[in-house]
């Protein structure tokens, strides 16, 4: 659908992808659902936007468990991952690429 491949879909390529997929929505129609979909109003979609418009807001239970995951793998609680945080609970040594001599534990935290 990203016809230019910028990584987000403008109303051009919005309402050709609904035509593609003979949706059966009429022009009026597409509009009005891609500014539905456009939550930021810059006349573009990101996949972002789409997902969050689809899914909707976390309900409360999977907001506390994405805080837990956030604050385990958060080792220094400055409210950032880095590096240093993912060594701390991922071993990157058994990932495919690392045994097979690919990448290093490092390119693939």
């Amino acid at each position: 659908m990203d016809d230019d491949n910028d990584g987000t879909l403008d109303k051009y390529e919005f309402s050709k992808a609904m035509k593609d997929f003979a949706v059966g929505f009429t022009e009026q129609e597409v509009s009005t659902l891609f500014n539905y979909f456009d939550a930021d109003r810059d006349n573009t979609l990101s996949f972002d936007e789409f997902l969050f418009t689809i899914r909707g807001p976390m309900n409360a239970t999977r907001k506390k468990i994405v805080n837990k995951a956030f604050d385990t793998m958060d080792k220094d609680g400055n409210g950032f991952l880095d590096i240093k945080d993912l060594k701390g609970v991922y071993d990157a040594s058994r990932h495919p690429d690392v045994i097979q001599g690919k990448r290093t534990e490092n390119q693939i935290l």
